[in-house]
């Protein structure tokens, strides 16, 4: 896929786990191993980490840091697509270590390139970093930025995105872990 990059937001501060999310382990391997390999047989090497943990440089992958910090996931998003050399970018956040080629693909190839935005819904929640972002919208993100307008659903309203719904055999893949108790039940 040479008009896509793959991005992994793992610049949160990770308040309710307690430590960086992307770390932790699941099955032998970090949360950040499992997003990574499920973007590989799509992106090659063309997958972008964003965060100002120099942990993750360990793993040998392309990391950036926030170009502006403390700006959460519109300042993680703003600085990727602005070092993008793709039209499409696909978003994932660390906290879905659950996610699958196959749901990969499946967002790639259903997302509309009319669209600046291809977001994902499971049930009645949209998850905006589980998505295709056009590179265009870096403008919009400054824009937010520069206003300290930090809700990335706010951007988003503001371009009608295609929002795609899950089907349901892959509904478990999106399960954001942000807690503790979050953690454990995924290790059961």
């Amino acid at each position: 896929m040479e008009n896509f990059t793959g991005i992994i937001l793992a610049g949160g501060k990770s308040q309710r786990m307690g430590t960086d999310k992307g770390l932790l382990p699941l099955n032998g391997k970090p949360f950040i191993k499992h997003i990574y390999e499920a973007m590989k047989p799509i992106f090659g090497d063309n997958i972008v980490v964003v965060s100002s943990n120099a942990a993750y440089d360990a793993f040998g992958y392309n990391r950036i840091e926030d170009l502006i910090s403390d700006k959460g996931p519109v300042g993680g998003l703003y600085t990727a697509l602005k070092q993008s050399k793709t039209k499409f970018n696909l978003v994932l956040s660390v906290d879905v270590p659950l996610i699958t080629t196959e749901l990969v693909k499946w967002l790639v190839d259903n997302h509309d390139d009319g669209y600046l935005v291809t977001q994902v819904q499971v049930g009645d929640k949209v998850s905006p970093l589980v998505a295709v972002y056009d590179r265009a919208l870096r403008t919009l993100l400054g824009e937010h930025m520069a206003g300290n307008q930090l809700k990335l659903r706010d951007v988003i309203a503001e371009v009608n995105p295609q929002t795609l719904i899950i089907p349901e055999k892959w509904e478990k893949q999106l399960q954001n872990i942000n807690t503790e108790e979050d953690y454990k039940k995924i290790q059961k």
